[in-house]
């Protein structure tokens, strides 16, 4: 049995769960979600309606205990489908560390970053763990809460959640190396630097609130596969034979650039919302010529690039997004290594991002 949890922020006066050919009316007191168990077994799906042609998305739980909000995105003028988190227990555990680099972080002030590392109940320390690297540790995991000084209505990615689904799917056995982004180098450490990598686009111009102009991230890069995994390795029990990165936004362009960059050691990217559109297209171009992806072709890592088109920054990042996989493929990038999903009603935020992440699991691993 599934059990999935919807909550009726649009108001529907009826609310139907739809599974099959079959239809239940759900009922729930004032200011509580509705709840609905089917067998995921007979039904891997399930939709919900209000009984005069307004549906959700299609939901696919598995066997994960998982909710849906149905929210209205003005923009697009149409309903969107969101996975949420009901009375979230702790799947495994957080452990949190400050590592100091006086080298690859000479710009940062203290030389030091914060880490959170998401253990699974799954790791006995003997059985090897893969590493996934992951930016924003400030919002990944379920119990991260509001991340913003303004207080973030997205809560985190519940990264943790979702592992602890592909375990129980694929058996995979995965820790999760959070970095910690949010302070004043934000902008600064999670972009190229513009003189070596190449012209910033005039979107970056535009945007006067960051300052892309220093480009920390060879540095950040540095420090990930030096300093940071030889702890990582210290401490835990993992194996280095399927290691990725991930990020979203400035930290989707981010994973990218260290995915490429440190050839060989990541087996895959998730590049979610990248700021690719910050730079001009032909820095990219310049940059992949000088790789040649040809001749270490089985050193490359397997992309997943995501977009979504839902709000006005989407659409600024969208097109970039889509022109990237032609692009690698143009200068010899193996064609079946990169997995593009883009969606129209998509915002950018930590729900859309949370929606792919099985996808990419599905694909990448």
């Amino acid at each position: 049995m599934a059990k999935i949890y919807f909550r009726n922020s649009l108001g529907w006066k009826n609310v139907y769960a739809a599974v099959g050919n079959e239809k239940v009316m759900l009922t729930a007191c004032e200011g509580e979600d509705f709840t609905f168990e089917f067998e995921s077994e007979k039904y891997q799906s399930v939709y919900f309606e209000n009984g005069l042609g307004e549906r959700s998305g299609v939901v696919y739980p598995a066997l994960l205990s998982i909710g849906v909000e149905c929210k209205k995105n003005e923009g697009m003028g149409k309903n969107l489908t969101y996975l949420f988190a009901q009375g979230i227990e702790k799947t495994g555990r957080v452990d949190n560390y400050v590592l100091c680099d006086e080298k690859n972080l000479a710009h940062r002030k203290d030389k030091s970053k914060k880490i959170s590392v998401f253990v699974p109940e799954s790791y006995d320390g003997v059985t090897p763990h893969d590493v996934l690297y992951f930016f924003d540790a400030q919002n990944l995991f379920a119990l991260a809460g509001d991340y913003t000084k303004n207080g973030d209505p997205y809560g985190s990615w519940q990264l943790d959640v979702v592992l602890s689904e592909i375990h129980r799917r694929y058996r995979k056995n995965i820790i999760v190396v959070g970095i910690d982004n949010a302070d004043e180098y934000r902008s600064h450490e999670l972009f190229m630097n513009p003189e070596r990598f190449g012209a910033l686009s005039p979107l970056a111009t535009a945007m006067p609130e960051d300052d892309f102009s220093k480009g920390y991230l060879e540095g950040l890069s540095d420090f990930t596969v030096g300093t940071l995994h030889s702890f990582i390795k210290e401490k835990y029990c993992v194996s280095e034979n399927n290691i990725g990165i991930g990020g979203s936004s400035m930290g989707g362009i981010a994973a990218f650039y260290c995915g490429l960059s440190e050839m060989g050691f990541y087996k895959y990217v998730l590049s979610y919302s990248p700021a690719y559109a910050l730079y001009e297209m032909s820095a990219f171009e310049n940059w992949f010529e000088g790789l040649d992806f040809a001749k270490i072709c089985d050193k490359l890592p397997k992309i997943h690039i995501y977009c979504g088109e839902g709000d006005p920054l989407e659409r600024l990042l969208v097109g970039a997004a889509r022109e990237m996989k032609g692009v690698l493929v143009k200068f010899g990038y193996p064609e079946d290594k990169v997995f593009e999903t883009f969606d129209l009603e998509k915002p950018h935020n930590e729900e859309s991002w949370r929606l792919v992440l099985p996808e990419s699991f599905e694909k990448l691993l």
